[in-house]
């Protein structure tokens, strides 16, 4: 199909079609006002700002977790420390004679 053709069967469309087209693009929202695209636009700004701010209230509340978790690890290191300086090591497998394959009960 030749496009010169295709386009020349669309110039006889009258004033009548063109406000049928305009109406159902505007019905189908393809075609809307400026007022009504500038006011989406602000709309989708402000919701843009509001997860910034959500953001940066995510990553404080993260920070203070980080902190806190580095406090709660020094602390368990010092505690590690201790148990390993001043307690008897805890006995293993090895150490515990009914755990070694032995057997308590007498034969």
């Amino acid at each position: 199909m030749d496009p010169l053709a295709f386009i020349s069967s669309y110039s006889d469309v009258g004033a009548g079609a063109i406000l049928v087209g305009v109406v159902i693009l505007i019905l189908t929202g393809k075609l809307v006002p400026i007022a009504a695209h500038r006011r989406e636009l602000e709309r989708e700004r402000l919701r843009g700002d509001e997860w910034k701010e959500a953001h940066g209230t995510s990553e404080q509340g993260r920070r203070a977790a980080l902190e806190q978790n580095g406090a709660l690890l020094a602390g368990v290191r010092i505690a590690d420390k201790f148990y390993r300086d001043f307690l008897p090591p805890v006995p293993d497998d090895t150490t515990i004679p009914h755990m070694s394959g032995g057997s308590d009960v007498a034969v």
